[in-house]
């Protein structure tokens, strides 16, 4: 089949392309599924652990390294969450400010 012959031929761009695939994926895991979320439960388990056996860390100190934790851990998913779209509908897209028609 000459060159020309092939690119009119369908069934012939049907073998050799690659089907589009979905829209995109999502770039990050889901929390639950995150090491950090584990090393986060894991860490406050400990702190929790260390408070209830040791007279070293009292509840107060407990709470403030539990505190720092926490924002730590909602910080660093916040930067993997950066880079990735959100499949929800948001109404904001939907504004077209400054443009004229």
């Amino acid at each position: 089949m000459a060159q020309a012959e092939r690119s009119r031929d369908p069934a012939w761009r049907a073998r050799w392309t690659v089907a589009p695939g979905a829209g995109y994926t999502s770039e990050t895991k889901p929390f639950f599924l995150t090491s950090e979320f584990l090393a986060f439960i894991l860490l406050v388990m400990g702190l929790g652990i260390g408070t209830a056996v040791s007279d070293d860390v009292d509840p107060r100190l407990f709470w403030i390294l539990t505190t720092a934790a926490t924002g730590l851990y909602m910080l660093s998913r916040g930067i993997a969450k950066s880079g990735s779209r959100s499949r929800a509908y948001d109404p904001r897209e939907d504004v077209e400010v400054g443009r004229r028609d």
